[in-house]
């Protein structure tokens, strides 16, 4: 059994500027033998997986997970000059491969990021 949880370091992301945050991958393997996992992430509009140009969808190999164990991986998630403050949806779909490389389950998950205006620093 592998559990999937997710989760966004920093908390919120700037709008209308150039910010990132983490989405943070954790992968957890409750089972009894190891299993290799990959993870396909998918962003919406005006948000990026890449910081200078516009990539909606990418793939991170996150690894061979041993039995009680977990791996975590970290997806940086990009703000530009067009990203208005809202909140933007994150999809996250896992694939876990037995031994063999046959794919052994799919999780999937989702997951808001909230972009929010920069605050001037003030006493």
């Amino acid at each position: 059994m592998v559990n999937l949880s997710l989760r966004c370091h920093p908390d919120v992301l700037f709008g209308y500027s150039s910010s990132h945050v983490e989405v943070i991958v954790r992968v957890e393997n409750d089972g009894d033998h190891p299993v290799w996992s990959e993870a396909d992430v998918s962003v919406a509009d005006h948000v990026s997986l890449a910081p200078n140009t516009e990539l909606r969808k990418g793939r991170v190999r996150v690894g061979i997970v041993e039995k009680k164990q977990f791996l975590e991986k970290a997806v940086r998630v990009y703000s530009n000059t067009y990203t208005n403050p809202q909140m933007y949806r994150c999809n996250v779909t896992l694939y876990t491969f037995n031994k063999d490389g046959v794919i052994e389950s799919r999780l999937e998950k989702t997951m808001d990021i909230r972009c929010e205006m920069k605050k001037e620093a003030t006493f």
